[in-house]
């Protein structure tokens, strides 16, 4: 892998890392690359988002969480 990861890159790696760990290297290089490309960091923190949303749809749909999933934290 190049030392350097274009947006494609970056993107890929991001959406992996939803469904697999990934390793030090790929890590190291995502953190760089969203440090200069706001793009790309909006993108992670969408992807972070849905994730966050649909972790709470499921324990709501599940009853392990009797708030609504469009309940604020605490509520």
């Amino acid at each position: 892998m190049r030392l350097k990861l274009t947006c494609q890159d970056t993107v890929r790696l991001v959406l992996e890392g939803e469904d697999r760990a990934l390793p030090l290297g790929e890590r190291v290089l995502i953190r760089v690359h969203l440090g200069y490309c706001r793009g790309c960091t909006r993108f992670s923190k969408q992807v972070h988002l849905m994730r966050g949303a649909m972790d709470g749809w499921r324990r709501y749909a599940d009853g392990s969480d009797e708030r609504s999933p469009t309940s604020p934290p605490g509520r």
